[in-house]
């Protein structure tokens, strides 16, 4: 049954609404104080809420403003009077789904209950197949078992229900697109496009006319106007890729686009408001850009509202059998096999360095994927272009503390890594069989293969 909160201060209103939508599959409540109304869909929300603009002790837009902040998915109708619109068709800039304006017809009102409750329905059904993909590992949703990675996984989902500006960073691979995709897919303009801009990919002149556009006869060639990928965004998010790459011209019109969400077309004179989620990305250090005057602090401080640190799969060897098991199971969907692997397998996984991070590890998979036939994955299956760890040096050839401090760190490490393999990157069941603490676990595997004297 759908649940349907009125709060107007005039009672004849909310029963007039109760009047003309009642029916078995509608559940009508109606609110004359403004914050009881709000306190009940706080506590539990409805499936719509159609709120009056104006009223005494706490007025429509306040009360909007603490419901939308609470639960950004929660359809909101404005009940407007004359001289009110204005401020309702705001309020839809800040997510409000729609308004009507007082008197309304009763075919009015069921039109746009029936657009919203269609809508939330759609929404939910779009999450629950989202869901079942997820499970069925065909997303690129982030994936870990590492605290560190755990975390920014967390601050990500806190950021993703406002519309704070979040800069990712990381190294190659780490990520940082399957991250901003995560952000979008729980944010409330998840329905609208997401679009990816590599800032890296062209020069400075032709970036500004992809990013802002441009109207006919702008400059040579340009026989018809353009939207640009700012304006393709309007209503969705932008994420642009690789922000450290941008020239500080460019930065100096986007800076000027992040604080008003207006921007003109090359050649135009028109202003055109654009509401888009800003996202950005970058494997470089912008603090060092800023000190060398290649990158403006201002823009840097817009950008970065939340900033996200991607730690590199180095830094996570828990996540490395984990993800391999993940992708095997994806691929051997993917290209119809029956394929799993060898403890020692995901051992020799772990003596890797993979410098190209999480996308490494992914390519890697897949190619085994595609070329293994039925069976299991052994360690000599790894392609030749993966080598293994470098060997271990002549410890003879060394002072006895020396030779002892290496020959012990090296069989930690191999130790602890194998026995994470073996519980499938479950760094506190790995402890458990070990008869550690995870603490201690954890700096088994921090250990480096080949300590410095007097380290």
């Amino acid at each position: 049954m759908n649940r349907i909160f009125v709060i107007d201060d005039e009672a004849a209103m909310g029963e007039n609404i109760q009047r003309m939508l009642r029916s078995p599959e509608t559940a009508v409540l109606a609110f004359e104080d403004p914050v009881k109304g709000l306190e009940a869909a706080l506590a539990k929300p409805p499936d719509l809420l159609l709120l009056d603009m104006r009223m005494p002790g706490m007025s429509g837009e306040e009360v909007f403003s603490r419901l939308h902040a609470a639960h950004p998915a929660l359809r909101i109708v404005f009940l407007t009077a004359f001289g009110s619109v204005e401020g309702a068709v705001v309020a839809m800039r800040k997510g409000a789904f729609d308004y009507l304006e007082k008197p309304f017809e009763r075919e009015d009102l069921l039109l746009v209950v029936k657009r919203a409750l269609s809508q939330a329905a759609l929404e939910q059904e779009v999450q629950t197949l989202r869901g079942r993909l997820e499970a069925l590992g065909e997303t690129d949703g982030p994936q870990s078992r590492s605290a560190a990675m755990l975390e920014q996984i967390e601050k990500c989902r806190r950021a993703a229900v406002t519309d704070a500006t979040v800069m990712i960073l990381g190294e190659s691979g780490t990520g940082k697109e399957v991250m901003a995709r995560f952000l979008h897919n729980r944010s409330r303009r998840r329905s609208g496009a997401f679009v990816p801009v590599e800032c890296s990919a062209m020069p400075s002149s032709r970036m500004e006319s992809e990013l802002f556009g441009y109207e006919r006869g702008a400059f040579t060639g340009a026989e018809r106007t353009k939207k640009g990928l700012i304006e393709s965004a309007d209503g969705g998010t932008l994420f642009l890729d690789e922000i450290g790459d941008l020239g500080v011209e460019l930065q100096t019109r986007l800076f000027r686009f992040v604080e008003e969400r207006e921007l003109r077309r090359l050649g135009g004179l028109e202003t055109v408001r654009v509401d888009c989620r800003i996202l950005c990305a970058t494997n470089q250090d912008l603090t060092a850009k800023i000190k060398a005057g290649t990158f403006r602090e201002e823009l840097f401080y817009r950008l970065g509202v939340v900033t996200v640190k991607l730690p590199p799969l180095r830094e996570r060897p828990e996540d490395i059998p984990h993800l391999a098991r993940f992708f095997l199971e994806r691929f051997s969907r993917r290209y119809g096999k029956n394929l799993t692997a060898s403890p020692s397998f995901y051992e020799a996984l772990l003596r890797q360095p993979w410098p190209g991070n999480v996308r490494h590890l992914r390519n890697v998979m897949e190619n085994l994927t595609a070329l293994h036939p039925e069976g299991v994955l052994e360690p000599g299956d790894l392609a030749e272009d993966l080598p293994s760890a470098q060997p271990a040096a002549d410890l003879s050839a060394l002072p006895w503390k020396e030779a002892r401090e290496r020959y012990l760190g090296s069989f930690e490490l191999s130790y602890a890594r194998s026995v994470l393999a073996r519980c499938d990157g479950n760094l506190s069941a790995a402890a458990r069989e070990a008869g550690v603490d995870r603490k201690t676990f954890y700096g088994l595997l921090k250990r480096e293969k080949d300590p410095q004297p007097g380290e």
